[in-house]
């Protein structure tokens, strides 16, 4: 069975950019632990088999052994300019992160509900999770998705602990949402005929196959922009600035809604994923192609 998963797993994430890029690609197992790291051509993983026996289990690893397998694109070869040679004295420092971590966080869920390995409300749980860890970190109002990148050779990539564990975010919560906010509107303002996957690819094939190095901040903006023929500074601005999301706009492009709720004495808030009653049929389409069907 997990193997059979993995084959499918492997096929729709390969579909996203379309190139095989290596002979051969090994997933290297290690043993108990936390944490995986990816390579050009293979990914060494903390892995136990414990997990497997329940569907959550087999969920939560598919979705982490598609992250690690995501990365031999994006980081291995879709990367940020300062990514590469790295300088191991000083840490190369870099904004895009979010675009490295944060958007492999996407593409993980993205690709398991692709490869029909989870349904459309295991999708919506999945970013659930992220949104709620974003809007209950009071970090969100002080430090911005760009500087949760850049800092995390002091901070780390979850965010400060201790006393200043509140005043920092981590690219790996926030990008995925800033991820599902740009495709979105990447979708609504071409009227469903591109998407992020095309911009992915576009990273893929110009910067990595045609001019063999990584791309800047702006290039990475430009790039999503020519897709559209139109500017996203409203999206853009999540990543830049501490502005508090707009769910309802970017969310209703794709036919859902974004509710919440307090919980916890109001001390807590939750907020959830549903489908809209009766879209309109731009809506309707934005749906189903994200969610692969």
């Amino acid at each position: 069975l997990c193997m059979g998963n993995l084959k499918k797993m492997v096929d729709a994430a390969t579909a996203v950019i379309g190139d095989t890029p290596f002979k051969q690609y090994t997933f290297i197992a290690i043993g108990p632990g936390r944490g995986g790291i990816e390579h050009l051509n293979n990914t060494t993983v903390s892995f136990s088999g414990n997990a497997l026996n329940t569907k959550d289990g087999m969920n939560g690893m598919m979705n982490f052994l598609a992250h690690e397998y995501f990365h031999h694109y994006n980081v291995k070869r879709i990367r940020p300019y300062e990514l590469g040679p790295f300088d191991y004295d000083r840490g190369s420092k870099t904004n895009l992160l979010w675009v490295s971590e944060g958007l492999s966080v996407y593409y993980e869920y993205l690709i398991v509900k692709r490869a029909g390995l989870v349904d459309e409300q295991g999708l919506l749980q999945d970013f659930e999770g992220n949104i709620n860890s974003v809007e209950n970190n009071p970090g969100r109002l002080y430090q911005t998705l760009a500087e949760s990148s850049y800092e995390t050779w002091s901070d780390g990539p979850f965010g400060r602990q201790g006393t200043e564990r509140n005043k920092s975010i981590s690219y790996y919560e926030k990008g995925p949402v800033v991820g599902i906010l740009l495709d979105f509107r990447i979708r609504y303002l071409t009227k469903n005929q591109k998407s992020l996957d095309d911009v992915m690819r576009f990273l893929y094939w110009h910067y990595y196959k045609e001019l063999g190095r990584g791309f800047t901040d702006a290039e990475f903006r430009q790039a999503c922009e020519n897709i559209t023929g139109e500017s996203l500074n409203d999206v853009f601005q999540y990543v830049y600035s501490t502005k508090e999301i707009d769910y309802p706009t970017y969310f209703g492009y794709a036919g859902l809604a974004v509710t919440t709720e307090s919980v916890q004495g109001g001390a807590k808030k939750k907020l959830t994923i549903r489908k809209i009653d009766n879209p309109d049929s731009l809506q309707a389409a934005i749906y189903k192609s994200w969610m692969g069907n």
